[in-house]
């Protein structure tokens, strides 16, 4: 898994964040994967995927000031976020009692709760299901600052303003 990101201007449109994110895994599809010319398409539920390379697993995101993306050989998906605090009631919403307890006893409980809310997204567009299904079923440990989800591999990175998620 690759992750790539790309700061852009602030107060872009939202159509034109998502230009910059297909720019972005254009070019890197292009220079790191061999991939001159490819063609983008989605799923039903809006999951990227390259038209007939069935080998390689892409994944957009973006927000405001930034765009990014992943490249893997496995299903893929990746978030970016701004630094900011998720509101309890919306980490009520996605959290497992057992994160809910650990949020408070973690180092920055704020960069805690935005990180499992990102990297939670992160697993849901790996799956191709957005937010149909809940993020409750996806339970996520820390171990040394290192997160953990039963069947996937994730990696978090903090980015300037930024936080970054991607799940393999």
């Amino acid at each position: 898994m690759m992750v790539y990101r790309k700061t852009v201007e602030k107060g872009l449109k939202p159509a034109e964040l998502h230009n910059a994110a297909y720019a972005l895994l254009q070019e890197v599809l292009r220079t790191d994967w061999n991939c001159p010319e490819v063609v983008i398409e989605k799923t039903a539920l809006g999951k990227p995927y390259i038209h007939g390379r069935e080998d390689l697993h892409v994944s957009l995101s973006h927000t405001d000031g930034l765009v990014c993306c992943a490249v893997s050989k496995q299903p893929v998906g990746v978030d970016c976020e701004p630094l900011r605090t998720v509101p309890q009631r919306v980490l009520q919403r996605v959290c497992t009692p057992l994160e809910l307890e650990a949020i408070p006893n973690a180092p920055d409980p704020e960069m805690r709760a935005l990180a499992l809310w990102t990297l939670k997204e992160s697993i849901s567009k790996k799956r191709g299901v957005g937010m149909t299904e809940s993020f409750q079923q996806y339970e996520i440990f820390f171990e040394e600052h290192i997160p953990h989800c039963a069947g996937h591999t994730l990696q978090l990175e903090r980015y300037k303003d930024f936080l970054i998620a991607a799940a393999e």
